[in-house]
């Protein structure tokens, strides 16, 4: 399918509306099942390394068009540490042909940001997205019968341990389904 014209202000536009839409926002008064996220659209990212691909779902936010991600230590973590190109799929959920939705693919280039290598630039992104408060609630049941010490330890251990994705992209492919199930796509590419 060609890509169509369309002026590059527009599309940049269109494709921030969409990221806003579908990225993770914090929940400042999460219920008893909240985690402190308001979840929306998960993330698809697909990394690899030595022709083993490996895709993982995840919870993303966003600054403009740089996606961030916290992650844990796994495959795709040692993956993008030895190839850090990384492509992305962000789609509408759920599926409903009676309106238009829309897609987004991206590919780029990854990088890992931890408290080791850049603590300033880590603490900032995960005080701005309360990943503190979302790990107490994500690790309650480990904590109970914890003393506060044990506690703030654990907490402060499982935060060092994540890892801050930080993708670049590269190019971006933005896709809409209509109800008549005509669909157009839009090409973004980096200048």
């Amino acid at each position: 399918m060609p890509y169509t014209p369309i002026r590059r202000d527009a599309l940049e536009k269109e494709i921030l509306s969409f990221l806003e839409s579908t990225c993770g926002t914090v929940d400042l008064h999460p219920g008893p099942q909240g985690c402190g996220i308001r979840h929306r659209t998960s993330l698809v990212l697909a990394t690899s390394y030595n022709d083993q691909p490996r895709a993982t779902p995840l919870e993303f936010f966003h600054e403009g068009f740089t996606i961030y991600i916290f992650g844990e230590p796994g495959g795709k973590i040692a993956n993008l540490k030895r190839n850090p190109k990384v492509s992305a799929a962000i789609y509408e959920q759920p599926l409903d042909h009676s309106k238009k939705q829309r897609s987004l693919q991206l590919w780029g280039k990854a990088q890992l940001i931890t408290i080791r290598n850049d603590e300033k630039t880590y603490r900032e992104k995960a005080a701005l997205w309360h990943i503190e408060e979302v790990a107490k609630k994500i690790m309650s049941p480990l904590l109970k019968g914890l003393s506060p010490e044990e506690r703030a330890k654990t907490i402060e251990k499982m935060i060092n341990a994540l890892n801050l994705i930080r993708i670049d992209p590269i190019r971006m492919v933005l896709r809409t389904y209509n109800p008549d199930f005509s669909s157009l796509q839009y090409e973004w590419k980096k200048k």
